[in-house]
Parts: structure tokens; sequence; C-alpha cells
């Protein structure tokens, strides 16, 4: 069900893809935690492999991130989108872009960072091994 979830949050929201300055690549999308992992922390992570390139800080990424459950604000569905950057070797990263589509395809949230934050990896976090498996290709399982 989760899947069939992401996928139709990745496929099946064209409209909101369009509307935002963040557009979705076409590739490979993998999975970065196992299911276990997934469910004890509420989302549904995936990386773009086709979209890591070398910009920004070292490696230029895009990100879905899907609610598995109730976030606050955001209902179970929601999907964020985000365009990251990252330098392996320094352990900095770096967001330059994010949005936020809700499960009904609307637009809930988006953002252009004019001068994104630089920020220090923790790399025993769920994002230092989203970030761990950008730099190596390494899932953590």
């Amino acid at each position: 069900m989760r899947i069939a979830l992401l996928l139709a949050a990745l496929v099946a929201t064209p409209a909101a893809a369009q509307t935002a300055t963040l557009t979705l690549q076409t590739g490979q999308w993998y999975q970065v935690f196992a299911n276990d992992i997934e469910r004890a922390t509420g989302r549904s992570v995936r990386v773009d492999a086709a979209s890591v390139v070398p910009g920004g800080l070292g490696r230029q990424f895009q990100q879905a991130t899907v609610l598995l459950r109730k976030e606050g604000a955001y209902p179970r569905g929601t999907v964020f989108y985000t365009q990251r950057s990252v330098n392996c070797q320094a352990g900095r990263k770096m967001t330059h872009h994010w949005s936020a589509v809700a499960p009904n395809g609307a637009m809930i949230g988006d953002q252009v960072f004019a001068s994104p934050v630089l920020e220090a990896v923790h790399w025993d976090s769920q994002d230092g091994k989203v970030l761990k498996f950008v730099c190596q290709g390494i899932l953590p399982r």
C-alpha cells in the first residue's frame, strides 16, 4: 500500500508537478529506507538517482518524501519534493528549493532559497543516511 501511495504521488500528480518550479526528472527513484524503518518514522524517502549530478556543494540531487501518517498540518500522503546539494568530504548540506503537494495534487507550499543556509551533516541521523546514500550509493538497510 505504501509503495502504491508513493507511486501514485510521484506519477499521478502531473498538475502539481507542472505548477511547481521543481519538476520531476524521469529517472530511477530509490527507496532509501527499508519498510520497517519507514513505518517507524512515518515517511517514505526516495532519491532520484538520475538527478545526482555535480553541482551545488559537490553533488546536487532531488528527493521526494511521502508522509505515511498525518504530521502537524500536513495530511497523510503529502509529498515533499526538495532539490538539495551535499559536500560529501566537508560534511555540509544545503536545500535549494522545496515544494509540498497534497494527496489531491494541490500545491500546499513552495519556496526557493536565494541564499540557502549551509548546515553541517549529522551522518547518524535519518537525513544523514539519505545524504550518505547520495555520497556513497549504499542503501542503509
